[in-house]
């Protein structure tokens, strides 16, 4: 093999990667017949027409109501106040067409495999030569049209507005696609509910939790661009200037923030974006991620690597994640500041991290019998093996997780402000978060090590981890007490300066905890490996 052959080999493989995905994305939708067969299914019943029937007859219903309040109840005085009642017209209706969509939503794809198991032919389905994935996507995509349907039959009432001056054409149309991706995640999350729920009601309660909890996260990003970007009016806005920019472009994942969003741009590294396209990037990654998460809970494909595919997928979302706070330091100048406040603010920084890596933890390092398959336990920490669904590699990727986050979150801070922090501080907060990470891994390696059941111990790791958290609150026992001290009224200086003292003091007790639950784990694993020889 020639030095030419050995060099383009790699350059092929990175070249030809994006139309390799392409290909595949393609492949997934066209000639699949699993959505043309949900689709004929689901409109052949007639409680569909009856939906459709109902939802049109709501929103007309609204239009006669915010028709009479709006427009006709109170006079109008000058052509302005006119205008700025057509706005508050158009958002009142898009507003209440928002609202039908999310709570039609799950609903559609929170069924659409606990029902195969219900009438036991999920076995029939997986053995086709159908991919998982293809199963999982024709089933979305079958739910997602139908829901596409009620927002096409919705635009001549909302078109209303178009004809009477309170919106354009544009701005329907890029509310319209904010609304449509912004609840394809939604459904996606549904169809991971469906997947590892065996019956259609507890699925469907799943889904809607998890709905609540999602547009819950993002609320508030959403409320912020509602209040400052929205036109001062009779029911919307706050007097002052408009904002002409989005700060927060996460916040195009949320439905109800697509009325007013709409086409306006953000600012990511000094190039403006149109918030839309963000929200279809981040929509299609974050469905991307549940399908295959959906995947990974399918009996039959379980040998297959999706869950190391989800784990570099959670790696790339965070990151991405962090990557659109630049936004927001773009649009708020940022104040000049000593290295002082930048390290305490890192710090900070660093401190809201563990907890977000933290949550997942019990789900990542525990392992058990699941569904007849033994434990998968080969050790304790390789580092290769870290996207693999196997023990060792739950610390490796705990750690690599929070590492880059950490690192991708200082180095954007250090870049945009051009200040050094003091490099010694952080290593002491990095240190002491990855240590309490640790602490809840081998939390999370003791009830597996117990219970032997992969189930039992990820809800038992969860709520250990709970317990700790609500048992010891801000208190001096806390885990996170290092941090709060800092704002106990002292100067930054000496602030900083308690937080080393404070974290050397608390990282010897948990380094003395996790080392006690490491060694309890290895005489439990090794009298488990014992009676497992014995009984061969």
């Amino acid at each position: 093999m020639t030095v030419t052959q050995v060099l383009w080999r790699p350059f092929q493989a990175i070249v030809g990667l994006p139309f390799r995905w392409l290909r595949g994305a393609i492949t997934l939708v066209i000639g699949n017949p699993v959505i043309s067969r949900e689709m004929k299914v689901r409109m052949r019943f007639a409680r569909s027409f009856w939906l459709q029937g109902a939802y049109l007859l709501f929103l007309i219903a609204i239009v006669l109501v915010a028709y009479q309040g709006i427009l006709v109840y109170l006079p109008i005085r000058h052509p302005a106040e006119l205008q700025s009642r057509l706005q508050a017209f158009y958002y009142t209706l898009l507003y209440s067409l928002v609202s039908v969509i999310v709570l039609i939503a799950p609903a559609l794809t929170a069924s659409a495999i606990s029902f195969e198991r219900e009438r036991r032919t999920l076995d029939l389905l997986l053995t086709t030569p159908l991919r998982p994935m293809q199963i999982l996507v024709g089933k979305l995509l079958a739910s997602f049209a139908f829901l596409m349907l009620l927002l096409v039959e919705s635009m001549p009432i909302v078109a209303v507005c178009i004809v009477m001056g309170g919106a354009t054409v544009g701005d329907l149309l890029a509310t319209y696609v904010l609304i449509g991706f912004s609840t394809l995640h939604l459904c996606a999350f549904a169809i991971y509910c469906s997947a590892c729920n065996r019956s259609s009601g507890l699925a469907t309660f799943w889904a809607y939790l998890g709905v609540i909890a999602g547009l819950g996260a993002t609320f508030w990003m959403a409320l912020v661009e509602v209040v400052f970007a929205t036109p001062p009016g009779p029911m919307f806005g706050v007097p002052g200037s408009v904002a002409q920019r989005v700060v927060f472009p996460l916040a195009s994942l949320q439905p109800f923030s697509a009325p007013v969003i709409k086409a306006m741009p953000t600012k990511l590294f000094g190039v403006e974006i149109p918030c839309w396209f963000i929200g279809v990037a981040f929509s299609l990654l974050l469905t991307r991620f549940w399908l295959t998460a959906a995947a990974a809970r399918l009996p039959a494909v379980y040998r297959g690597n999706f869950v190391g595919s989800l784990r570099r997928q959670g790696l790339l979302l965070g990151i991405l994640g962090i990557l659109t706070i630049d936004a927001l330091l773009t649009a708020f100048p940022m104040p000049r500041m000593n290295r002082e406040d930048l390290t305490l603010i890192l710090l900070f920084a660093i401190g809201f991290i563990c907890p977000f890596v933290a949550l997942f933890t019990p789900w990542i390092a525990t392992f058990g019998e699941h569904e007849g398959k033994k434990p998968i336990n080969d050790g304790w920490f390789r580092p290769m093996r870290m996207f693999q669904p196997v023990a060792s590699g739950a610390l490796p990727f705990i750690w690599a997780w929070f590492s880059v986050l950490t690192g991708v979150l200082v180095g954007l801070w250090v870049w945009r402000t051009g200040v050094q922090p003091f490099w010694d501080k952080l290593a002491f907060g990095f240190g002491y978060c990855l240590l309490c990470l640790t602490f809840f891994w081998a939390i999370a390696r003791f009830w597996s090590s117990v219970v032997q059941q992969l189930s039992l111990a990820r809800w038992i790791s969860f709520g250990t981890l709970l317990l700790i958290a609500n048992f010891a609150g801000i208190s001096k026992w806390s885990l996170a007490y290092p941090f709060f001290q800092m704002v106990d009224g002292m100067s930054v200086t000496v602030a900083l300066e308690s937080f080393v003292a404070q974290v050397q003091i608390h990282g010897l007790v948990v380094l003395g905890l996790t080392a006690a639950l490491v060694s309890v784990c290895f005489v439990l694993e090794r009298r488990a490996a014992r009676k497992g020889r014995s009984k061969e």
